[in-house]
């Protein structure tokens, strides 16, 4: 989807929710949108803090609490670091993470297809799966750097 779109999506999905819709939550809802690999609180920060002088931590850390209760982003743990992404509520998605560059790679799957156990008298409703590793490029770099005396 076209990140304007998904923005805009998500806008009408916080004004739905009574949401107060300001510039920095506008702004801070764009950047996670255009993030193509998992983020941490204190990198929107940096990245917003350039635009909006006097903003302070709190203020990104309660809107990325917003955006997460609200299911607009969901949290995993990467090197001892709280991550935040942005949600597929079309499709669900592996990520393929590099826990060297951070890149992440999204690939769709049916979590049927998967055929995981479940125990007995129980419905799943969401997926999340992970699987942290190296891309081929840190891989290639790491093995370049033990081959030189």
């Amino acid at each position: 989807m076209e990140d304007s779109r998904q923005l805009d999506k998500l806008i009408d999905y916080l004004v739905d929710q009574r949401v107060r819709i300001t510039t920095q939550r506008r702004f801070m809802l764009d950047l996670v949108v255009s993030l193509n690999r998992p983020f941490s609180a204190m990198e929107l920060y940096q990245a917003m803090e350039q635009t909006f002088q006097g903003l302070s931590y709190g203020t990104v850390y309660r809107n990325l609490e917003l955006y997460k209760n609200l299911r607009i982003i969901e949290t995993f743990a990467l090197d001892n670091e709280l991550r935040y992404r942005l949600i597929d509520h079309v499709q669900p998605q592996l990520h393929f993470i590099c826990m060297d560059c951070k890149q992440t790679i999204p690939m769709s799957f049916d979590p049927e297809q998967m055929l995981l156990p479940e125990p007995q008298r129980f419905q799943s409703l969401n997926y999340k799966i992970d699987v942290f590793g190296y891309c081929m490029d840190c891989r290639a770099s790491s093995e370049e750097g033990l081959e030189q005396p």
